[in-house]
């Protein structure tokens, strides 16, 4: 954090028309923003998978698509973890942004 300290943010909070917050974040996208989901993804996750052979590389201008490596994969990763470390299934499911435990 020294060496890259955290940037001050503001965005809607909650919902995408919600009231603006300011957090300090500890990532951020290439030009000191947030960080989008659709660039992290693509720019660094599945950068890092082909790198260590876990998925294909780069081919056509793309990554292959493989839900079992992906961010969605990492999502259930994040909810596997939860739940074994005695989380509650309804706060994962606020922390997932589902609005039913089901």
């Amino acid at each position: 954090m020294k060496r890259f300290p955290p940037v001050e943010i503001t965005l809607p909070w909650k919902v995408a028309d919600g009231p603006p917050v300011t957090k300090r974040l500890i990532f951020t996208g290439p030009r000191g923003g947030h960080v989008w989901r659709t660039s992290l993804n693509e720019d660094v996750w599945k950068r890092a998978l082909a790198s260590a052979g876990v998925s294909p590389s780069k081919s056509g201008g793309s990554y292959a698509k493989t839900r079992e490596s992906g961010m969605h994969a990492l999502r259930h990763f994040y909810a596997s973890v939860l739940l074994d470390a005695g989380q509650n299934m309804k706060a994962l499911a606020v922390y997932l942004g589902h609005s039913d435990p089901a």
